[in-house]
């Protein structure tokens, strides 16, 4: 038995009072109460939560599944700014709370960074409960139901245990529990309403007394009372509320009542009639939170509807629609407010004005819409103030009491919304200062924006939700062409879909021009299209439809006119730019600006929309944009600009090529590399030189192949230098290869024979490791001719090494020894201790193979000691290897096993990816020599895998043998 009094919102329970059940009818596993003490009822009972735990339980409550950041946790449960030792309070904390909620079985918070999220089952929060059955009782009401609507405002009222958020002090926690109990005081105020319509006069006197004096500044709470008081006969008295009333706001808050107010004085003034409102009344039938004061059609303010019609083929987009429905309905915020930003072409319009229909029942007020033109080529911006004066008229407000002055249509446009639940749909904003002023200052109201630009300003000032939307997927675009083309034309050429889907990119608008193009002529076929959008000369083209402005150019060209110059022109120049993708410094580098200056302006275009920031400091633009700039590009600037342009990122790219280079391989010789004036990153690590390299490698090839154009052939091969040590730990032979190719054309348009012999050798050692031995020879012959005849004997023994090498893994070991030999002799008389242990390291594995023991140990722990003593991790690398097959060969296997483990360590150290699998190969040889099976078929799959990453389809086939072996004998 359940019994409410919806005056003091006082519930007199039997049990556990009303669930609500999710989806398949069961009630949930865990009920959260947030309206009145902070508890949790869950299957093993029940726990109430207090002071500090409380709190940060309050927090992930009212943002259930959504992220909380650690520092926001910190910011709101201690109330006062982040300091370092937050963080560890914030764990201690969600520790305790974490387990409360599972010692009651309900393990619900997780952590996901950048902080916890508490994710909720449905009908699991009691304010989840409440404001569902207060969405029913409007539906109810709305149709023309009051007493279904009357049951629903008791059950959604049932929730209430008393003051929300009992037993928790703090700013946040104060004001979020005056938020919750305005939507009690809310629907208790739409309660009224109904019994008003029912015709319960003196329910609504008696109640609506007693809520005006707990609530002494609600409006509405009076405007309720004086009607029920002069239609029961009790004229003087309702005169009197609102006497009082009057003199209360005047005195505290400085303002009169509001219109509606004052008209409702007036009419009790002459003794009009109130008549019984009826449930099917068209204005009573949707109670409004301004409220209806009388049931005159006058005394009631209009309801705009202004939405642009729904998109007919809206699809997709089910994500994003889903967040909307996440971040808008079930947050717990003020005043909710969403931006969908991304760049033109995607949708973003139709997007909001899809979800806006589909949620008109949520805003019985009404719906505003305005489409600002933040970036239209044909008119300017629409100002606030015109928008203001646009909505306050729709809102009923009289022209001629319009202000003039921006900040005060701004005032009474708040005023006017103040206890409304109205949607307002902002589109296409250029910025947050043209969506501030017409943000409603109170809770109910819903404001949704779309903008090219990111709006990150309107999240700090009024914790707007950002909702940035990509392009569709290839499964969605598919499913659009599908829907336009029919599943027939489709399968008929499925080579020409696979092109128009390419080439579209996944932009839902260049999807549509396409569909239009053939809807306007059905007798062409698909391929017609395709061939337009293989070429990129044509690509644009293909994608426009006839009509001014309904192209892809016209929405590209606005986003670029909105830009200002020095934004517009990085724009322009990285569209000219090679590679996929482009990093700060290489930026700079084409703009020609210090890094701090041009991390601004990608800012700017970031926050446009026109370049996205993939991974830290990585900036990628949409493929179709990036030709439009490319397009501008060669129209708005002068050639000789962008070739200057390309030769600075030629120049940086090599330049820190080098540098990580450097890093990686420190004892290697040096070169003189190109001169560059810009900043160099500094590389603290292997790691960071590894990475950037990863990172830049498609950028650092595709602007090689531009040197030949430029005319920078010293660039050119200095390029392939830099590369190479990454390409060759990597793996990356075909790369490797080609870049040494592009180094050899350059080399020989130089027609200096030191470079020419240093590129010789290394495009000789690519061949090699490419098994493209006759090749091979040819170059590092001709390598071993111009260092005999310059008398360069270090780099001549560095091509001996690298020879020695070669045979030896070709199968001739006692050719490859000779070569190494000749390496170790020239390069102690050079004098130089690490070459000389490169070649130690070199005649004592070749020995190995040759099956000459104690004379490979002697060599490789002779190296060893030179590489410690110098520090070269890489060569301490490969002699440990050496010295790890020595040890299983002559059955010291844990000898072995700890060789092989240091090896592994550095070669993991170093990103040593090509020589780390045949170590792990060795590694697992020696834990089944010993009988650790399982060991050892770990380390045979960790090689295989780096082996089919690597392409060496011997070394796979090799591995995969000892693995279905060692399978077989289980």
């Amino acid at each position: 038995m359940m019994i409410v009094s919806p005056i003091h919102s006082c519930v007199v329970r039997g049990g556990r009072g009303p669930l609500m059940k999710d989806g398949d009818g069961a009630a949930p596993a865990t009920l959260f109460r947030l309206l009145g003490p902070v508890q949790l009822e869950a299957s093993a009972g029940r726990v109430t939560f207090s002071g500090k735990q409380g709190a940060l339980l309050a927090v992930l409550l009212l943002h259930a599944d959504r992220v909380v950041s650690t520092q926001r946790l910190a910011e709101a449960v201690w109330d006062r700014p982040w300091h370092s030792g937050s963080a560890s309070r914030v764990r201690m904390l969600i520790s305790e709370v974490r387990r409360s909620c599972v010692a009651v079985g309900a393990d619900v918070i997780h952590t996901q960074r950048p902080g916890y999220v508490l994710r909720l089952t449905a009908g699991g929060l009691d304010l989840a409960c409440f404001r569902s059955q207060v969405a029913l009782a409007r539906e109810a009401m709305a149709a023309g139901r009051p007493e279904e609507a009357l049951g629903r405002y008791d059950e959604a009222l049932s929730w209430w245990q008393g003051a929300p958020l009992g037993g928790i002090s703090g700013s946040f926690a104060e004001a979020q529990a005056q938020w919750l109990d305005g939507l009690r005081l809310d629907a208790l105020e739409e309660r009224q309403a109904v019994l008003l319509a029912l015709d319960r006069i003196s329910d609504v006197v008696t109640e609506a007394r007693t809520l005006a004096g707990e609530a002494p500044l609600r409006e509405r709470l009076h405007g309720r009372l004086m009607e029920a008081l002069h239609r029961s006969g009790r004229r003087g008295e309702a005169l009197e509320v609102y006497r009082r009333f009057r003199d209360r706001i005047v005195d505290e808050l400085g303002v009169e009542p509001t219109n509606e107010l004052r008209q409702l004085q007036q009419r009790i003034l002459r003794s009009d009639t109130f008549p019984p409102q009826q449930p099917d009344a068209p204005r009573v039938s949707a109670p409004r939170r301004d409220g209806p004061l009388g049931s005159a059609p006058a005394g009631f303010p209009p309801v705009p509807s202004q939405l642009p019609a729904p998109p007919a083929s809206f699809m997709n987009r089910s994500f994003e629609l889903r967040e909307l429905d996440r971040r808008l309905i079930c947050g717990a915020d003020n005043v909710g407010v969403a931006v969908i930003s991304g760049p033109g072409g995607l949708g973003k319009t139709w997007l909001a004005l899809h979800w806006a229909h589909a949620h008109r029942d949520l805003y019985p007020d009404g719906q505003l819409y305005a489409n600002l033109r933040g970036f239209d080529n044909a008119e300017e911006p629409v100002p606030p103030s015109t928008v203001l004066r646009h909505f306050l008229e729709a809102l009923g407000v009289p022209p001629k009491v319009i202000p003039v002055d921006q900040e005060a249509q701004a005032a009474l446009y708040r005023s006017v919304l103040a206890d409304r639940r109205l949607l307002v749909v902002l589109d296409n904003a250029r910025d947050s200062a043209q969506v501030t002023p017409l943000i409603p200052g109170r809770p109910g109201c819903t404001v949704l924006v779309t903008s090219r630009n990111r709006l990150v300003s309107l999240n700090a000032t009024h914790s707007a939700q950002l909702l940035e939307v990509g392009a569709f997927s290839d499964e969605e675009a598919h499913r659009m062409l599908s829907h336009h083309f029919g599943p027939e034309t489709m399968a008929a050429d499925p080579a020409s879909v696979a092109v128009l889907l390419e080439h579209s990119s996944g932009l839902p608008l260049a999807l549509g021009v396409l569909a239009a193009r053939a809807t306007a002529h059905p007798g062409f076929p698909l391929a017609v299209l395709a061939q337009e959008l293989r070429d990129p000369a044509t690509r644009l083209d293909a994608l426009q439809t006839g009509d001014l402005g309904a192209g892809l150019r016209a929405v590209f060209s606005s986003s670029y006119a909105a830009l200002d110059a020095r934004a517009a022109r990085l724009f322009l120049l990285l569209g000219t730019a090679p590679g996929p993708d482009a990093g700060l410094p290489a930026a700079a580098a084409l703009v020609g600006l210090p890094i701090a200056e041009t991390r601004a302006l990608i800012s700017t275009l970031e926050t446009a929309n026109l370049i996205r920031q993939h991974s830290p400091g990585r900036y990628r633009m949409h493929d179709l944009v990036r030709l439009y700039a490319a397009e501008r590009a060669e129209a708005d600037l002068p050639e000789h600009v962008r070739k200057q342009a390309l030769a600075r990122l030629v120049e940086a790219c090599t330049a820190i090529a080098c540098a990580a280079d450097r890093v990686l391989f420190p004892h290697r010789p040096a070169i003189a590399a190109a001169p560059w004036q810009g900043e160099v990153p500094v590389f603290e690590d292997e790691a960071a030189a590894l990475a950037w390299f990863e990172a830049e490698l498609p950028c650092l090839l595709a602007a090689q192949l531009l040197t030949p154009g430029l005319g920078m052939d010293v660039a050119g091969w200095q390029l392939a230098w830099g590369m190479n040590t990454f390409l060759l730990r990597r793996s990356y032979t075909r790369e490797r290869l080609d870049s040494w190719q592009v180094a050899l054309a350059a080399a020989d348009r130089l027609g200096d024979p030191h470079t020419t012999a240093v590129v010789h050798w290394h495009t000789g050692y690519a061949y090699a490791a490419a098994a493209r031995i006759d090749e091979a020879l040819v170059h590092l012959d001709q390598a071993v001719e111009l260092f005999e005849k310059a008398q360069d004997q270090s780099r001549l023994a560095q091509v001996h090494h690298t020879m020695g090498w070669m045979w030896s893994v070709r199968g001739q070991p006692r050719r490859g020894l000779g070569h190494a030999r000749a390496a170790l002799r020239l390069q102690r008389e050079v004098g130089d201790p690490i070459w000389e242990a490169n070649a130690l390291s070199a005649v004592g594995w070749i020995r190995l193979q040759l099956g000459e023991h104690e004379a490979a140990r002697v060599a490789c722990e002779q190296a060893l000691t030179l590489f410690r003593r110098h520090e070269d991790r890489g060569g301490e690398a490969a002699t440990l290897d050496s010295l790890g097959m020595l040890a299983f060969r002559q059955g010291d296997y844990e000898r072995a096993l700890e060789y092989y483990g240091q090896c592994l360590d550095l070669r993991e150290g170093t990103g040593n990816a090509f020589q780390g699998a045949d170590t792990l190969v060795g590694l697992g040889d020696t834990h089944h020599a010993i009988g650790n099976d399982a060991e050892a078929r770990a380390a045979w799959r960790d090689a295989l895998a780096l082996y089919g990453s690597q392409h060496r389809l011997a070394e796979v086939e090799r591995v995969r043998k000892k693995l279905e072996m060692s399978a077989a004998r289980r």
